[in-house]
């Protein structure tokens, strides 16, 4: 297939759409003819990969070609229909700040190489395990179709989730100390509106999760960030705000913290129990990735018995995003006062999907899951912290299982510029400030180990030969 682009005629992604169209009006293309791959399309053309993406996402879009899994790109329009057709709008990057690429990493293409994102890639997952079950859920449960379900949650799922924290943290728990939520994001924010009030102090990991900072910024309450270290965090810190603000909570990643990778060791964890109890300050734990370790107990709800420590967890991560599903563990009486805030803000969890995540932990899949999972992750760790380290980009800590490592380059002081380059070649990154606790620019990202392509991925990260070769 021949293209002729006119390359004085707007953007590349708009030159390449027109050329497109251009060789269907004029019978080169026809249809039902399959396209060239994006790779293919892109080399002969002298277009970056993210320009070819776009073009065919924005074709896909307005029906003027299908794409096939594994098989590539076909032209479905007839010329007749193509001709009276207006142009086609083109979305081009605009850069909104902080938001801009949180944004790209949900609206970015399947294939482009989300290496900035916080889940698996679809392919990890047994989409037709899960299929399965969602069907066998169905027949015996035509109800949850339709009702609402438990404020509480499903009583099976809770107490299956009971029997899961005790095979994977050796927490001992009843049904009624645990809360199931819409995701995580809902378990802190029933947690930020109960325990909170404006003008409370708090403190987070810094970095840490950014979504966490806004939801608490929402409730008005004053973020400290506590510098994060490769064993927790750095207490000689923590202990100087203690001495100088009353805090409230400290909001804590336990293991494979987001960004960083790292995980809290035994002895801080001791020290962390200590001074919450010194200084009469809770713990919530959120432990969102800790499904990623084989490794039983070694978390602040595990060492402390739920006294100072509120507990989160979730599936969404691990799973199924889709899913939506998070649970809160605290004691008896917090959970029924979190279970009436639940109920005025959403009601309950859909109990099909909490149905459906029952079955999954009683028949052991969600175990065999997660063993193929971690196996997984353990190779991509060794492969990311290879290549990283031969490109010559320092790695903050290195784990040896979870998504993530934090890394910055010595020759990249602000990354404005390299995020730039990485989205018009398809590669979809995290820059640091997104994970400050204060919004403070930053040379370190987040790397997803599971969505590294190391081949494709040199060219971009290996600044020494990308030198060499311009």
């Amino acid at each position: 297939m021949e293209l002729t682009l006119d390359r004085s005629a707007g953007k590349p992604v708009e030159q390449l759409i027109q050329a497109i169209k251009d060789a269907i009006l004029q019978g080169r293309i026809k249809p039902g003819q399959r396209l060239p791959s994006i790779r293919k399309l892109s080399g002969s053309q002298g277009l970056s990969y993210y320009t070819v993406v776009s073009a065919y996402e924005r074709l896909e879009i307005n029906g003027l070609i299908s794409a096939s899994q594994g098989r590539g790109f076909f032209v479905e329009a007839q010329p007749a229909r193509l001709a009276s057709m207006p142009r086609l709008p083109v979305d081009e990057p605009v850069d909104n700040g902080n938001l801009n690429a949180f944004w790209r990493l949900f609206h970015g293409s399947a294939y482009s190489m989300k290496l900035g994102c916080g889940w698996l890639p679809p392919s990890w997952r047994d989409t037709q395990a899960l299929a399965r079950v969602i069907r066998r859920t169905a027949n015996f449960a035509h109800s949850t179709l339709i009702e609402y379900g438990d404020p509480l949650g499903h009583l099976p799922l809770r107490q299956n989730l009971a029997q899961h924290l005790l095979n994977t943290l050796g927490l001992t728990l009843q049904p009624d100390q645990i809360l199931t939520t819409l995701g995580a994001t809902q378990g802190l924010d029933l947690v930020i509106r109960h325990i909170l009030e404006p003008g409370d102090h708090v403190l987070v990991d810094d970095p840490c999760n950014s979504n966490l900072v806004q939801l608490l910024a929402l409730r008005g309450a004053v973020v400290i960030g506590i510098p994060r270290l490769p064993e927790g965090p750095d207490v000689i810190a923590l202990k100087d705000v203690l001495t100088r603000h009353r805090i409230k909570a400290f909001f804590i990643n336990s293991k494979f913290h987001n960004p960083t990778g790292a995980s809290l060791s035994p002895q801080n964890s001791f020290q962390m129990l200590q001074l919450a109890y010194q200084h009469d300050f809770t713990l919530v734990e959120d432990d969102v990735y800790g499904d990623l370790s084989n490794e039983q107990g070694n978390r602040l709800a595990t060492l402390d018995g739920m006294r100072k420590v509120i507990y989160i967890g979730s599936f969404s991560k691990t799973l199924s995003a889709s899913l939506r599903v998070g649970y809160v563990v605290a004691p008896t009486g917090l959970i029924a006062q979190l279970a009436d805030l639940k109920l005025l803000t959403s009601v309950a969890v859909p109990s099909f999907c909490e149905r459906f995540l029952s079955a999954i932990l009683s028949d052991g899949l969600y175990e065999r899951h997660l063993n193929i999972v971690q196996r997984k992750l353990r190779t991509s760790q060794a492969t990311a912290h290879a290549c990283f380290t031969r490109w010559g980009w320092e790695i903050f800590h290195q784990p040896d299982c979870g998504m993530f490592i934090w890394v910055r380059h010595p020759r990249l002081e602000s990354t404005d510029d390299f995020l730039e380059k990485a989205y018009r070649e398809g590669v979809l990154l995290a820059p640091g400030h997104l994970f400050s606790a204060d919004g403070r620019q930053s040379p370190w990202l987040r790397i997803n180990v599971a969505h590294l392509d190391a081949e494709k991925a040199e060219s971009l990260f290996n600044l020494d030969k990308t030198t060499t070769a311009s």
